[in-house]
C-alpha cells in the first residue's frame, strides 16, 4: 500500500499569553487564547501580501464565545471562575477544557478538508459535555461569533436559500444547509447541515446577542445597528437547546464546522454532509468551468495553483508515492482550469 501524506507539515508554536498558542495546516491558522479561553481562526490568501487573515474579527478575540447554559444558569466559557480552563490534546487536535465540579466540558478543533479543497481549509469543533454530578444535569451550549462584515455592507450573510441583510433567524427544520459572511474576497462559510444541527440560528447586532446571558427576541426587518454603541455590526448565534444528561460521565457531543474560501473560487462547493473522515473529496461545482462558467477570479485560481505546487513540492522531497487516486484528482483539477481559460 502506497503512504500517502496529503497535507503541509503540521507546524507548532507557542506564543505569548497575550498571542496565544498557535497551530497551523494547510491553508488555516487556529490561536487558542490560553489566558481567557477564546479562538482565533485565520485563512491563507496568498492575495495582496496579506498570508493570513482572519475569518472573523480578532481584534479581540472575547467578542466571539462559547457559552454553557446549566440549570437555567449561563456560564461564558473562559472567563466564568466557575470552570477552570485548561489547553491540551495534542499538536493536530489541540483542546480546550474547562472543569467544574459539575461539568466538563471539552472543545476540541481538528483540522479538515472541505470539498475539493487540496489543503486543510477549516476546522471541526467538537464540543462534549460531561456530568460529573450523581443527578440528571440540564446542559446546552451558544456559539456567538463575531463576524467581519463591513460596516458599510449592504450584504452580511448568505445561505445557500437566501440572503440576509436584516435580523433574521434560521430554525432547525429549515433546509439552509449553510450560512457564509464574506469580507472582502474572504468568506467564512458554517455548516448547519449533516453536523448537530442548531436548535436556532440567530443573526443580529453583536452588542444585543453578546449582552444576553441565553436567547434574545427575534424582530423581524431590523437593522444590525445599536445606537449609540454600534453601526451595522452583525454577529451569528448558534443555540443547542439544553437536553438532560445522565449522571456519572454521560455526555452530549456537539459538532461545528468552520472554513473559509476565497469569493468565486472554482475549487469551493458545500460542505460534505459526512461529519467524519468523509469531508475530504473531490466535489467540483457543476457547470463551474468553460466558457460559461468563467466568473472565478484570477487570483483564486493563482491561489489553488500555488497550494498544488506546494503539495508537489512536499511530495517530492519526502519521496512520497502519490496514489494513482490522488494523481487522478490533481489531473482533474489542472484540466479544468485550463479549459476554464482555453488553455490547450
Amino acid at each position: 500500500m502506497k503512504k500517502i501524506i496529503f497535507s503541509l507539515a503540521f507546524l507548532y508554536m507557542v506564543y505569548s499569553a497575550a498571542l496565544g498558542a498557535e497551530f497551523s495546516d494547510g491553508r488555516i491558522r487556529l490561536v487558542l487564547h490560553e489566558n481567557t479561553g477564546h479562538f482565533s481562526l485565520y485563512y491563507l490568501t496568498y492575495v495582496d501580501g496579506k498570508p493570513y487573515e482572519p475569518l472573523f474579527t480578532d481584534r479581540d478575540p472575547r467578542s466571539s464565545f462559547l457559552s454553557l447554559m446549566v440549570n437555567n444558569q449561563s456560564y461564558r466559557l473562559g472567563e466564568s471562575s466557575f470552570f477552570k480552563t485548561t489547553l491540551g490534546g495534542t499538536l493536530s487536535a489541540p483542546v480546550f477544557m474547562y472543569e467544574s465540579s459539575l461539568l466538563t466540558v471539552t472543545n476540541s478543533f481538528s483540522f479538515i478538508k472541505t470539498g475539493s479543497s487540496l489543503l486543510s481549509n477549516g476546522v471541526m469543533l467538537t464540543i462534549t459535555i460531561t456530568n460529573r454530578t450523581d443527578r440528571d444535569v440540564a446542559a446546552g451550549i451558544r456559539l456567538l461569533i463575531d463576524t467581519n462584515s463591513d460596516e458599510n455592507d449592504v450584504l452580511h450573510f448568505m445561505t445557500d436559500q437566501r440572503e440576509i441583510n436584516a435580523e433574521e433567524t434560521i430554525e432547525q427544520d429549515s433546509i439552509d444547509r449553510y450560512w457564509t459572511s464574506k469580507t472582502g474576497y474572504l468568506v467564512l462559510k458554517v455548516s448547519l447541515d449533516g453536523h448537530t444541527r442548531p436548535d436556532l440560528v440567530h443573526f443580529a447586532n453583536w452588542k444585543r446577542l453578546n449582552d444576553a446571558s441565553w436567547k434574545i427576541p427575534y424582530i423581524q426587518g431590523r437593522n444590525f445597528s445599536l445606537p449609540p454603541y454600534s453601526v451595522n455590526d452583525s454577529a451569528v448565534c448558534h443555540y443547542y437547546d439544553p437536553v438532560l444528561i445522565p449522571p456519572l460521565g454521560g455526555s452530549r457531543i456537539i459538532t461545528v464546522v468552520l472554513s473559509g474560501e476565497i469569493e468565486q473560487d472554482p475549487d469551493s462547493v458545500e460542505i460534505s454532509s459526512d461529519s467524519t473522515s468523509g469531508i475530504t473529496g473531490l466535489h467540483g461545482a457543476a457547470g463551474g468551468y468553460g466558457p460559461a462558467g468563467r466568473s472565478g477570479s484570477i487570483q483564486s485560481d493563482l491561489v489553488i495553483l500555488h497550494n498544488l505546487q506546494i503539495q508537489l513540492d512536499e511530495f517530492a522531497s519526502s519521496n512520497i508515492a502519490v496514489s494513482e487516486e490522488e494523481l487522478a484528482a490533481m489531473k482533474l483539477l489542472i484540466s479544468r482550469i485550463k479549459l476554464k481559460y482555453d488553455i490547450p
